[in-house]
């Protein structure tokens, strides 16, 4: 099939998934839903090139279907406490924040990522809006294309669920890390855009507002 019919296709049904969501969604929601952040760049690099060869493959099959479990820390708590300040204007409802926190910090441990890192792409890609949904269908906080959890993760998975999409979105950034060695590349890649640093750069000047070190940019 040529590529442009699978896009087409794609948009079909990316609407078809949308359209019940923006009708029973908030207005703020709808606004989410309308402006989208991620580009029709994105699902063709994703669909067309991903190019997985078989270890990463198996790496990100148990990436994707295994959740962490772990027991909060102190080092844990005094994070969370300190980013549910910062996140507090996007998310204002303070459990739902505790809860992002929370996820982003076990997954920036799992997957030796900065949380600075994971919390930048969330505010990039989704204002924090866990019911956020793209004009291509992307879902959730950090904007994951269900197609990942029908190729290597569970059918059954629920992008809009807080931590299923962390651990998602954290996954897949491991994966091109390890793949491209680079953080420039490594976020190109996540956003579609291999190329360009348009896209890092948004990243790292949002890393700043939450506190990155220099080691982390």
């Amino acid at each position: 099939m040529p590529p442009k019919a699978i896009l087409a296709g794609i948009m079909i049904v990316g609407f078809a998934v949308t359209l019940p969501l923006w009708l029973a969604g908030t207005p703020e929601q709808k606004q989410r839903i309308a402006q989208g952040s991620t580009t029709m760049k994105m699902v063709e690099t994703s669909v067309g090139n991903l190019d997985l060869q078989p270890a990463e493959e198996e790496r990100l099959r148990h990436d994707l279907q295994v959740k962490q479990v772990t027991q909060p820390n102190f080092e844990e708590a005094v994070w969370m406490k300190d980013m549910r300040q910062l996140i507090g204007k996007q998310v204002p409802d303070d459990a739902e924040a505790e809860t992002i926190a929370r996820w982003v910090y076990i997954y920036s441990q799992r997957f030796d990522l900065s949380p600075e890192l994971i919390l930048a792409v969330i505010a990039t890609e989704s204002q924090f809006d866990h019911f956020a949904v793209s004009n291509v269908g992307a879902n959730g906080l950090m904007q994951v294309m269900p197609f990942w959890k029908k190729k290597l993760g569970s059918k059954d998975d629920n992008l809009f669920e807080i931590e299923t999409n962390i651990r998602y979105g954290c996954a897949i950034l491991r994966m091109y890390k390890d793949r491209y060695h680079s953080l420039d590349r490594t976020l190109a890649a996540y956003n579609g855009s291999l190329g360009s640093l348009r896209y890092p750069k948004k990243i790292y000047a949002a890393m700043k507002r939450f506190k990155a070190s220099s080691d982390d940019l």
